[in-house]
């Protein structure tokens, strides 16, 4: 009796597969289909690292504008040329 129900629960698994294993049924019968989500599965994995490195230089632009602001204050604080030759 066990195994009858562990029979027909695999059976219905094979006819119903999950979607852990729904691209290998994908494969078999539309290989046009899975072939598009490979493609698209492969542009997201590097449209994520394209964005990881554009958030980094991004960050390292920011970094860099705000040394710049901060040495154009140090140096508008100092005395030009003039005011050393009068000195």
């Amino acid at each position: 009796l066990k195994e009858k129900v562990k029979v027909e629960a695999l059976t219905d698994e094979l006819e119903n597969p999950m979607n852990v294993h729904r691209w290998r049924k994908l494969e078999g019968s539309d290989p046009d289909a899975y072939e598009m989500i490979q493609k698209i599965h492969i542009l997201q994995k590097r449209l994520l690292l394209k964005t990881e490195e554009v958030v980094k230089k991004n960050s390292s632009i920011q970094e860099q504008e705000e040394r710049r602001i901060e040495i154009e204050k140090n140096l508008a604080r100092r005395p030009g040329p003039d005011v050393v030759e009068q000195m």
